[in-house]
């Protein structure tokens, strides 16, 4: 796989920052942020809009809570997305100030069948008039397994 500049991960509403996704990133790409998210904190979405813009990551990956706001953030950017089981609908509360860009974003959207909190036939049924590949995982559950996140990094890169 070859290095990219900088991949942006946003984790989702009640994981944590770090681990061994991060890890992972953090030995593949030449820069990862990964920072600790509060989706309730006022400001959010317009700070990392403004950093977003200004850094011009090559990749933001985000999964569930996460997913949504690298949808959205993509929507005002075009930069490429990587989104596991992205929150586009049934969220707990929404992120302050948050609202679609004038973009589709691009990129590829992870979907795990066996999801029972983002049910997945809602958002791919919200997605299939956009321009990101979607690809539905039979066993998978909200969870991202780390064997499937690799493989989904992996095979990012190989279809480049």
């Amino acid at each position: 796989m070859r290095k990219m500049q900088s991949v942006l991960y946003f984790h989702g509403l009640e994981s944590q920052p770090g681990g061994l996704k991060v890890e992972y990133l953090n030995q593949n790409f030449d820069f990862v942020d990964a920072p600790a998210m509060d989706y309730r904190k006022k400001d959010l979405f317009k700070d990392w809009l403004e950093y977003v813009k200004t850094e011009k990551p090559d990749l933001i990956i985000g999964s569930s809570m996460g997913g949504y706001f690298a949808y959205v953030l993509a929507s005002h950017t075009g930069i490429p997305v990587l989104l596991f089981n992205p929150a586009l609908h049934n969220r707990s509360f929404d992120v302050e100030d948050v609202h679609l860009g004038k973009f589709k974003p691009k990129g590829k959207v992870v979907l795990g069948k066996k999801d029972n909190i983002i049910d997945p036939s809602i958002t791919k049924a919200m997605l299939k008039d956009s321009n990101l590949e979607i690809e539905e995982i039979e066993e998978m559950e909200h969870r991202i397994p780390l064997d499937i996140f690799i493989n989904e990094i992996k095979n990012l890169f190989v279809l480049q």
